[in-house]
This record gives C-alpha cells, structure tokens and sequence, in this order.
C-alpha cells in the first residue's frame, strides 16, 4: 500500500459503496482482479460494472488481459496511474436530493429545458 499516494488511499477508504469498496480492498490486497474472481469469489454476475463502479468514484483502473481458470484470455484490473485521480469531480452518479428539486420547481415550474415546454 505505500506505493499509493495518501490522498489516493484517502480517496480508496472514502468509498462506502459495497461494489466498488469489494474491488478496491481486493486490487488494494493483491495488486490486482480479474473478472472470473468477481464472479466465483463475490458473485458479481456483471463483473465488468464492479469496475464501472470503481472508474465513476473517481479512481482511474487500468484494464489488461490475463489467462482464465479454463485457458481463455479474461479482464483484469489494476490501480492506473494515481495522478489521475478525479478527486471528487462527480462522486458518480448522483439524484438530485428532494429539497433541490422542490426548490427548482418552485423557481421555474415543471419546465423542460431542453424543449422548452411546460409539463403537465
């Protein structure tokens, strides 16, 4: 682990959700997954979405090719390069919270502000 900037650990321990954080104490652990792992040990049937999952909190992963349990060439992922961290730029995906948008219909109405028309 100390070959990982403090702030990009900070940023790996920031991460609550249970995908993203099961992926991280793994690359954390042993350098590296890959997708069979995700599948057989953690029972992501989409193991490409854990690492989605991952990239959209801000930690960039690097995707190579390693040789599966049946000989064919599967994904793996690894921690890419920690300057290229996106330190709390979305935080992924986010809803907007209730109060936001009760405070937005009150300002402008039902509105859709790509066409410009009213709703309902």
């Amino acid at each position: 682990m100390s070959q990982y900037p403090p702030e990009f650990l900070e940023l790996c321990a920031s991460i609550t959700a249970k995908r993203p954080k099961t992926v991280i104490n793994h690359i954390l652990e042993y350098g590296h997954i890959t997708t069979e792992e995700l599948k057989t040990l953690y029972g992501y049937n989409h193991p490409p979405r854990a690492a989605r999952d991952v990239r959209e909190n801000g930690i960039p992963l690097e995707t190579f090719r390693v040789i599966g349990s049946d000989g064919r060439k599967i994904a793996a992922y690894r921690f890419a390069d920690p300057s290229k961290v996106r330190f709390r730029r979305f935080d992924g995906r986010t809803g907007l919270s209730k109060t936001i948008k009760e405070q937005l219909l009150e300002k402008y109405g039902a509105r859709c502000f790509i066409y410009l028309e009213k709703n309902g």
